[in-house]
């Protein structure tokens, strides 16, 4: 008997196939017409889930920052130490932000976002600026607990995030450099809380 299929089933591959023909032929190229072909689905699905095309890239951002957030909550309930819980979350974020996929759509939100400057505020709204805003609330929680002293858990937030992205996403961006090998990730990881920690220590 055939596995029924669910509404979720239904969205996820409407925004599986939106990703790969953003990737294939760019934004502006990219119809929903052809995305409801390869989807398997009806538009009214996408206008369902989605509302616009617009709409396909502002959930991509969101899926893969509920995806870290979910991670940082789980983390923040777990695990006491503010040293292993912030390498833990940084694995994460470099596996889930440094993938071929994730950087292929975000070329696609960088070229496309002169033609439909909409496009741009979206991704960074509800992808980028919410990531650093979760963060800020686990190290304000953090702070709270008397784990660590930080005056601006936002701004310590995406200081986080400049030490853990800003070589390699812009050279994992512009294609010159290829995917990070799991040890080298891990490394990353630790080298990136060895910095932020000296910035701001943890109580003793």
């Amino acid at each position: 008997m055939a596995k029924r299929r669910t509404p979720a089933d239904k969205r996820a591959r409407i925004l599986g196939a939106a990703a790969e023909l953003m990737v294939e032929n760019g934004y502006g190229a990219t119809t929903l017409d052809a995305i409801v072909e390869r989807a398997g689905c009806s538009k009214s699905a996408v206008y369902e889930y989605f509302g616009h095309k617009q709409g396909l890239i502002s959930a991509l951002a969101v899926e893969l920052v509920q995806d870290l957030a979910e991670e940082l909550l789980t983390l923040g309930q777990s695990d006491p130490d503010i040293r292993s819980a912030l390498t833990a979350y940084a694995e994460r974020a470099l596996q889930m932000i440094l993938t071929d996929m994730h950087m292929a759509v975000v070329r696609q939100v960088v070229a496309e976002t002169w033609r439909y400057p909409e496009l741009g505020h979206s991704y960074y709204a509800l992808g980028p600026k919410r990531a650093q805003d979760s963060l800020a609330g686990f190290l304000r929680q953090r702070v709270g607990a008397g784990h660590i002293a930080i005056d601006d858990p936002a701004r310590a937030a995406v200081e986080f995030y400049g030490l853990l992205l800003w070589d390699k996403w812009n050279t994992r961006l512009v294609g010159a450099r290829r995917p990070y090998t799991r040890k080298q990730i891990q490394q990353e990881a630790r080298h990136t809380v060895d910095a932020f920690l000296r910035l701001y220590p943890p109580s003793q």
